[in-house]
């Protein structure tokens, strides 16, 4: 009898634990989200670290959420998985050889700045960036915001002339489904 009630108990641990996953697996939203930026600098006449630009910019993550069947209340979790900047003009040929360093902050009118990625020494010749991402905080409160600003910051060894550069970044978005 201690046998049976044994092995009752097991199978039923076994069934929950199973259907746990399962269900999980059912209400789990899990998805990456890209974002897009363009920055504009002017000439940058002195040599150091400067801002190249800071840009404000309304976030779409609502109308995402709502296309995999979730919301922003039901949002758990968003991280920067990955993030690239590049050369848009003058050409996109021309290239990171005056900027030794840099580095993409993210803030919002009611959150402090975040230091999101960065790329130091960028190698020569390369005219897009792989940033290194600088933080697993969760973010979802900076991208929550109807608006949130990018800010890129970098290290010139040389003086540099007008340039727009496109800020690419992957975010990994977890949710509940509705």
């Amino acid at each position: 009898m201690k046998t049976k009630i044994t092995s009752l108990a097991i199978a039923i641990f076994s069934s929950v634990l199973f259907m746990g996953g399962c269900l999980e697996k059912i209400t789990a939203v899990n998805f990456d989200y890209t974002t897009t930026a363009s920055l504009k600098s002017d000439s940058l006449r002195t040599v150091g670290t400067q801002s190249i630009d800071t840009v404000a910019l309304k976030s779409d993550l609502e109308s995402e959420l709502k296309k995999k069947g979730t919301s922003l209340d039901l949002l758990d979790e968003l991280t920067l998985k990955s993030a690239t900047i590049g050369f848009t003009a003058p050409t996109a040929s021309d290239n990171f050889d005056k900027i030794d360093a840099i580095e993409l902050w993210v803030f919002t009118p009611t959150l402090p700045p975040l230091k999101l990625a960065t790329k130091n020494p960028i190698l020569k010749g390369l005219n897009i960036v792989s940033l290194d991402v600088a933080s697993s905080t969760n973010l979802e409160e900076y991208l929550k915001s109807e608006t949130y600003t990018l800010q890129a910051i970098g290290t010139n060894n040389a003086p540099l002339g007008p340039m727009d550069l496109t800020v690419s970044a992957s975010w990994t978005i977890k949710a509940s489904a509705k």
